[in-house]
């Protein structure tokens, strides 16, 4: 497998996920070792003159200003990362913390940091071997991941002496928030794709009127992501009887199917906001002070504060609202005799009076409750005067708002697949034929591995077709991606 180049400045999701999921190994750039090389000179020659530089010759937080010994400088270092080594609770998931690391050491790479090389080569190895490192989730007050990045820093560089602003640089990192982030985005940008060709489905299961997705309607509200969207649910659905006369059985379907490439396309529209703003920040330093090459001085600054980060990662889940609901509601739809005009509970009555699909739908309810629960915003964040003597008053809350769009987009992937798992099955009740040229491919799909539930079936487990979807080079091949 290919390896991905750290400099720096250029980190991609896609990047992130490659290293953290495909296991591709890393490299940092002869470029970026000396950069951090000429910003380590530049942190020793102000500590040699005895400059006052905030956690490199002085204390921090509520001692700002007290100066240090340069012969204690170590033990200070030392002391910092254990004093903040306070997180505990749940361990974050393995690809969280190798995408933690990912982060790390692409700020280190920047030369911002001021750090030894010594500092990325350790990383380097550690993401290259694929250690394990168990790294808490709890004891981040979102400005910056000062607890969690403790027990990272003290695993990798615990029998090291840390130098000169080492030990705060690592501090200042949000890296388990950002590398949690980058996670959940390329999740919730698959999970999108997909759900626009399974509600194409769900369109042909219930026979829903395509108008929706004409040049007219797309060309009347020039949203980038409409287009988009609106334009793959046409081609999936080409070729489908929903064009023929007699094909759609309403002149205006209920919102959640008429409204569908207008939820997708918004949803995409925000989505790609956030998705260059949590990429922006890959190129941002955290620190405080940075180290400027260009100046050749370190400079006091607000790095570590992540509103930018929380505010995207509460734009993308807040996308997403409308986009369960409207699944939920396609689902309740269908299953209900009224709307669809197929059977009660998309099943056959065999005469014990089983509700069918209901009950699915019931369950489909309430996770997509959950969902929408969990879009909750949390920039609205967490002020408080009394920390460190009232100097850091507020903090941005990112790691929650990061954990949070990974909640999201867990919960998304099962909503998406009971969809699917419906549309299929109102499908074969209605006997809709011809379906569309890539509806047809994945309504097959979902025959590969559940059948059809006949009278007196059992409704189907999702597990099964859950982990078929998530064999993403399979699905991909039917998406039209730009």
């Amino acid at each position: 497998m290919s390896h991905v180049d750290i400099t720096g400045f250029d980190l991609t999701i896609d990047e992130i996920v490659r290293v953290t999921r495909q296991k591709a190994p890393v490299t940092v750039t002869s470029d970026a070792v000396e950069r951090m090389e000429a910003a380590r000179a530049i942190v020793d020659e102000a500590v040699a003159r005895g400059d006052e530089v905030y956690g490199v010759t002085t204390s921090v937080g509520a001692k700002t200003g007290v100066p240090l010994a340069p012969e204690r400088i170590g033990e200070f270092n030392r002391r910092l990362l254990l004093t903040h080594n306070v997180a505990h609770g749940p361990f974050a998931p393995h690809e969280a913390v190798r995408a933690m690391m990912v982060v790390l050491l692409n700020s280190m790479a920047s030369g911002r940091l001021g750090v030894r090389p010594l500092l990325a080569e350790r990383l380097t190895e550690a993401l290259n071997t694929d250690r394990q490192i168990d790294v808490h989730i709890w004891g981040s007050m979102g400005q910056s991941d000062m607890a969690p990045i403790t027990d990272l820093a003290l695993a990798l560089y615990g029998d090291l002496e840390l130098q000169a602003g080492e030990a705060l640089a690592l501090l200042n990192s949000s890296a388990l928030a950002l590398g949690t982030a980058a996670l959940a985005m390329a999740d919730l940008q698959r999970s999108l794709d997909l759900w626009s060709l399974i509600a194409a489905l769900s369109m042909e299961g219930f026979a829903a009127n395509p108008s929706i997705v004409s040049d007219a309607a797309l060309r009347s509200r020039p949203f980038a992501g409409l287009k988009r969207h609106g334009t793959r649910i046409r081609h999936y659905l080409d070729g489908s009887h929903l064009f023929a006369k007699g094909g759609p059985r309403h002149l205006q379907d209920p919102l959640s199917f008429r409204s569908l490439p207008l939820l997708h396309g918004t949803a995409a529209d925000s989505l790609g906001f956030a998705y260059r703003q949590v990429e922006t920040e890959f190129r941002s330093s955290q620190n405080n002070p940075i180290v400027s090459l260009e100046d050749r001085a370190l400079v006091s600054v607000a790095n570590f504060d992540t509103v930018s980060l929380t505010m995207a990662l509460d734009i993308a889940r807040l996308a997403f609202a409308p986009v369960v609901t409207g699944s939920a509601e396609r689902v309740a739809k269908l299953v209900d005799s009224f709307w669809s005009g197929l059977t009660v509970g998309l099943i056959e009555e065999d005469g014990v009076g089983l509700p069918g699909f209901n009950g699915l739908a019931q369950f489909h309810k309430a996770i997509t409750s959950e969902a929408r629960l969990a879009t909750a915003p949390v920039v609205q964040e967490l002020a408080s005067s009394s920390h460190s003597n009232g100097n850091l008053d507020r903090a941005g809350m990112a790691g929650l708002a990061a954990r949070k769009t990974a909640e999201v987009a867990t919960l998304c992937r099962s909503i998406a697949t009971i969809e699917l798992l419906v549309a299929a099955q109102a499908v074969d009740i209605r006997k809709a034929a011809p379906l569309g040229a890539v509806t047809g491919k994945l309504h097959a799909l979902v025959r590969e591995v559940i059948p059809f539930a006949a009278a007196g079936d059992r409704v189907p487990h999702i597990e099964p077709l859950l982990r078929r979807i998530e064999d993403w080079d399979e699905v991909q091949s039917m998406i039209e991606l730009d």
